[in-house]
């Protein structure tokens, strides 16, 4: 393989990656708008609850709501149906 054929080839390589990433960045940009939008609507949640409201499951929303916790974003308020409740702090 030349070295043009085989700098193409990167190239191409590189760009597939970089929509890759890109789209799972906005993905989890929209999954956590949505957890977001449905605390903001509904007040305090369960994982549970999310879940079912979002459909983005439990594992994922999990995931999520770790690092809107860390961030500051949410709090946990609660306790009901064998899981925690969380909110959304104020002014987020």
């Amino acid at each position: 393989m030349s070295n043009r054929a085989l700098l193409e080839e990167l190239k191409s390589k590189h760009k597939a990656t970089i929509e890759l990433v890109t789209k799972r960045i906005k993905d989890t940009q929209n999954q956590r708008r949505n957890i977001s939008t449905e605390l903001r609507k509904n007040g305090a949640m369960t994982i549970e609850e999310l879940d079912r409201a979002t459909g983005i499951g439990a594992k994922r929303i999990l995931l999520h709501l770790i690092a809107m916790r860390k961030n500051g974003e949410i709090t946990e308020v609660d306790h009901r149906n064998d899981g925690y409740v969380y909110v959304l702090r104020k002014g987020k």
